[in-house]
């Protein structure tokens, strides 16, 4: 076969949309990408843009197959290194079994050699078959992520019909149940706040409580403001403060995420929580559930009837949370695996892989 392998060029994005689509959208559930959601993530406004790490495979006139490579950085016990990042891996289903997906991965290994990246990260899904072509090429699983799900709203859920639907009714229920039951009560005086687009203060008192994580992002303000604050409006975050006479001793994060599937070309929205903190010395109070409580609120006024939360499997405060509020909750939903690439990287991989502290999920490797 003629197949073209070459980096990203101007005027591809359309190709790419299009090739996603089709081997993700047309036969199960996805997270769609739109024009927008695409320029924002992969674009020029992103930090560290780096183009040539987008690999192309073209046959035909067509772009048949993709992987974006992105860099940034993260913490792995106290120490920082350049990573870089593996998603929207795609190939065309017509062409599956071609050795492209193959080609590209070990291109885009070469991208990162040229760059000086120390690790490269990706997230698999644990019962799929791609997990087997990435540990050929080099890379280890790592660690696990687990899942929670809930149903805020019957009426929500009914009005946004997802095949989920049907669901919603024993959710709700069941999340009624749970919360009524165990839920904590905080008997401070905690006052919420949805933040603006000034949400310094609140990223360092996060970073301030992240740093006991064994791995997590470090958000500086380019990246926290990327990220979270210039958000295409279909995906927008919403980032909420708890305080007490003035301080922020708490909060979180909510990113909405429309779902498709089944080439229906209907969206699903749906609320993600993606970063939940509490002061450590205002831990074990209740606080948790009231802020979580207070996301859920926000989300249901907004017009959506269910709320995802990803975490690490470890991580046994955040698991008893959301099982307390009533989440539905599945194990080993997620596998993160990682390749060492620098020599430095090399040397301290042993110390990484398999390391039963508790991670901060890299989201982006999640395609959020």
């Amino acid at each position: 076969m003629d197949l073209i392998f070459r980096t990203y060029k101007e005027g591809d994005a359309s190709g790419i949309l299009k090739n996603y689509f089709a081997a993700f959208c047309k036969s199960r559930i996805c997270q769609p990408s739109t024009p927008e959601f695409w320029e924002w993530k992969y674009g020029p406004t992103r930090p560290n843009y780096a183009p040539e790490g987008y690999q192309i495979c073209e046959y035909k006139g067509k772009i048949v197959g993709t992987i974006m490579s992105t860099l940034r950085t993260m913490k792995f016990n106290g120490e920082v290194y350049k990573v870089a990042g593996i998603d929207d891996v795609a190939t065309c289903p017509l062409l599956e079994k071609r050795g492209i997906g193959k080609r590209l991965m070990e291109n885009a290994i070469k991208f990162m050699e040229e760059q000086d990246v120390d690790l490269s990260i990706l997230a698999a899904d644990p019962r799929g078959h791609a997990k087997k072509i990435y540990w050929r090429i080099g890379y280890k699983y790592t660690t696990f992520l687990s899942t929670g799900a809930k149903a805020l709203s019957i009426r929500n859920a009914i009005a946004n019909f997802t095949p989920g639907t049907p669901l919603a009714i024993p959710l709700r229920l069941y999340g009624c149940y749970k919360t009524r039951r165990r839920m904590k009560k905080y008997k401070g005086n905690l006052k919420f706040e949805i933040l603006g687009k000034n949400q310094d203060e609140f990223r360092n008192k996060l970073n301030e409580n992240y740093q006991s994580l064994y791995s997590f992002n470090e958000f500086d303000q380019k990246y926290w403001n990327w990220y979270y604050v210039e958000r295409p409006k279909l995906y927008k975050s919403v980032v909420v403060a708890a305080k007490e006479n003035g301080k922020i001793i708490a909060g979180g994060v909510i990113t909405k995420e429309p779902l498709m599937g089944f080439n229906t070309k209907r969206w699903w929205p749906l609320y993600l929580l993606t970063e939940l903190f509490i002061d450590k010395a205002y831990r074990g109070r209740g606080i948790g559930s009231y802020v979580l409580g207070q996301l859920e609120r926000i989300a249901k006024q907004r017009g959506v009837g269910v709320m995802l939360a990803h975490f690490h499997g470890r991580h046994e405060a955040f698991r008893t949370l959301v099982k307390r509020m009533g989440y539905i909750y599945v194990n080993k939903t997620g596998l993160l695996m990682m390749k060492p690439i620098s020599a430095r990287a090399k040397k301290v991989f042993k110390k990484i892989e398999g390391k039963k502290y508790v991670w901060k999920v890299p989201w982006e490797q999640m395609g959020y």
